[in-house]
């Protein structure tokens, strides 16, 4: 998921740099890869929605994104300026009808994943109805009279969201208080140069770098020393009583999870059992003794849709908890969940 969230944020920040260098110059090689981009953005936002609730979107759906992206890429190299009429509403089809096949996919699979995940979830939704209206700004064939062009503050949108999915607090009402509070910057320099006798012709250009300006402190507040300040799932287990309720009930990950008994795991042979319940912590990652093993365990993750398996009692007869991790640290989050299973082993 880290991996596809970092290619959406790269392709977001190349086309900004695109659009602001098509500003200052124009050329057909910056047109075409201005839409190579736009026809590449669709689908990869498809993948990190695949990710974000681990289920594969429908083969049609899949397809229509990545022939929508083959398609427009031939068209803008081929074709480089000739993008009006026609080819402009396909392109607008194009990405409103992949938009629409990943917020019904996300929702389909919304009742499948944890609290903190469906958070992530409806906020990824939320940044799509605020961003969408004002990309469509940016069709001027569609609205010719507006005074403004909202593609790039809809990219900020999604930065905005992607940085809240790459840390704890991916809720819904903290994308929207971002906005806001991105807007109110944008308003207060308009509303300061203004009063300072600014020509009117500024206004927008002033409005639009104050909000840049306060998007850009809410980024670099956000990733300055997050491995330092962000305080993960140990700290409320420290603060719990020693036993085993208190501890998964301490954090949201571990209280929202699904409990694996032995019964359910009735399918898997008595060893491989016993391999997985060896293991504190049961994760995806290769394991280099045993192919096996290492399917098995992807198997099982998948089953119950999680991320990590968390071992509440050992073999013969294992338990575990079935996690769908929220952060994106994996590393760190297999780390802490390692420490909290060797303290339910001791915990009465």
């Amino acid at each position: 998921m880290a991996a596809h969230l970092a290619r959406l944020l790269t392709m977001i920040v190349l086309l900004l740099a695109l659009r602001l260098a098509g500003s200052a110059l124009s050329s057909p090689v910056l047109v075409a890869a201005k839409m190579l981009v736009a026809a590449w953005l669709p689908f990869v936002t498809l993948r990190l929605a695949e990710e974000m609730v681990r289920r594969h979107a429908p083969r049609l759906v899949k397809l229509l994104a990545l022939s929508g992206a083959g398609a427009f890429s031939l068209l803008a190299i081929i074709f480089q300026l000739v993008w009006a009429g026609p080819a402009l509403i396909a392109l607008a089809l194009f990405q409103a009808a992949v938009v629409v096949a990943i917020l019904t996919h996300l929702w389909a699979q919304r009742g499948s994943i944890s609290l903190a995940e469906r958070h992530a979830v409806d906020m990824l939704a939320l940044a799509f109805a605020l961003a969408l209206p004002l990309l469509a700004t940016d069709f001027a064939f569609a609205f010719p009279d507006l005074p403004f062009r909202g593609g790039s503050f809809a990219a900020i949108v999604f930065v905005l969201a992607c940085s809240r999915l790459a840390g704890v607090a991916s809720r819904p009402l903290g994308l929207l208080g971002d906005v806001l509070l991105v807007a109110g910057a944008g308003v207060l320099a308009a509303l300061a140069a203004y009063f300072a006798g600014a020509p009117a012709a500024l206004y927008p250009a002033l409005a639009a770098t104050g909000g840049a300006a306060a998007a850009l402190v809410l980024l670099i507040e956000r990733f300055a020393d997050t491995p330092v300040r962000g305080e993960g799932i140990l700290a409320p287990i420290a603060r719990a009583a020693p036993d085993e309720a208190a501890i998964l009930a301490a954090h949201p990950l571990l209280a929202n999870a699904v409990t694996v008994t032995a019964e359910a795991l009735s399918d898997l042979p008595a060893d491989l059992l016993a391999a997985l319940a060896a293991k504190p912590v049961v994760t995806a990652a290769r394991d280099p003794m045993s192919e096996t093993l290492t399917g098995a365990a992807r198997e099982l993750l998948a089953r119950y849709g999680a991320s990590h398996l968390l071992r509440l009692s050992p073999a013969p007869s294992p338990r575990f908890l079935a996690i769908s991790g929220g952060a994106l640290d994996e590393a760190r989050l297999t780390r802490e969940l390692t420490i909290v299973a060797r303290l339910l082993e001791r915990a009465p």
